[in-house]
């Protein structure tokens, strides 16, 4: 090679790494934020709730995104809404067999550390909303906490994948759990030594009767039946858990 086509290749680098490093935080153009937020009207400092979906990730089912629904309400309520995909972070489908509740946990505490940092977000006022496998991860990032301060003040499970979890022991958190009685896909008899354990007087756990895993999907019939279990729709299993979780976050 020649030295003078050297010395443009040399300048070609040099260009291109400059590029690069535009791309860095701090720079002219900024970095992706890792993860995807609504934000309340409104100046001041708002409280935060995460979200963190079941087994198949923040989609919609029958035309219905839950997800969505119930972000949309709580940007309306004042709230900072921060989706934690632990699924699409790994480019992953659904989470069977490809991922634990300790690391969908890690990611919620991860999120929850992000979130306090952000401008107006009041860091003290950060919960969490986990479906399914993100009920279990939220368990799972409850039972991670170190001591002192806890990274979440309010935690809510819906019909929760209690299989692989323990109790926590961190105080200072205040808990709501929401399990269907006759639910096949995560039997509520898994979470009794969550429940039983956890400390005094931090968690609530309130059993629905006739109310099968995803009760509060409302694209679902009554009932439905999948190669992992039966699941439906309770109408008043959802409205009953929804009213008492924006109850329980404020």
């Amino acid at each position: 090679m020649a030295f003078d086509d050297l010395k443009i290749l040399g300048r070609f680098a040099a260009a291109y790494l400059a590029f690069l490093a535009l791309l860095l935080p701090g720079h002219g153009i900024a970095a992706a934020e890792p993860f995807r937020t609504l934000t309340p009207s409104g100046g001041g400092s708002h409280p935060a709730v995460l979200l963190i979906s079941g087994c198949s990730g923040f989609i919609a089912f029958d035309g219905v995104n839950l997800y969505d629904e119930r972000a949309a309400e709580l940007q309306a309520a004042g709230y900072v809404v921060v989706f934690v995909d632990y699924l699409g972070r790994r480019n992953l489908k659904n989470c069977r067999g490809q991922i634990s509740v300790a690391e969908v946990g890690k990611d919620i505490l991860e999120a929850a550390t992000w979130a306090r940092g952000q401008p107006g977000v009041d860091a003290a006022r950060i919960s969490a909303i986990g479906w399914s496998y993100g009920g279990g991860g939220v368990i799972a990032a409850l039972a991670a906490m170190p001591p002192g301060t806890p990274a979440l003040a309010k935690a809510v499970m819906y019909y929760p994948a209690c299989r692989e979890t323990q109790p926590w022991s961190v105080s200072g958190v205040s808990a709501l759990m929401h399990l269907g009685a006759i639910d096949e896909v995560a039997p509520p008899g898994l979470c009794d030594t969550v429940v039983k354990e956890a400390p005094p007087n931090s968690l609530r756990a309130i059993t629905y009767p006739d109310a099968r895993h995803a009760f509060d999907l409302r694209s679902l019939p009554e009932r439905a039946q999948y190669q992992f279990g039966t699941i439906g729709y309770n109408a008043e299993a959802a409205n009953r858990s929804w009213a008492t979780t924006v109850e329980f976050l404020r």
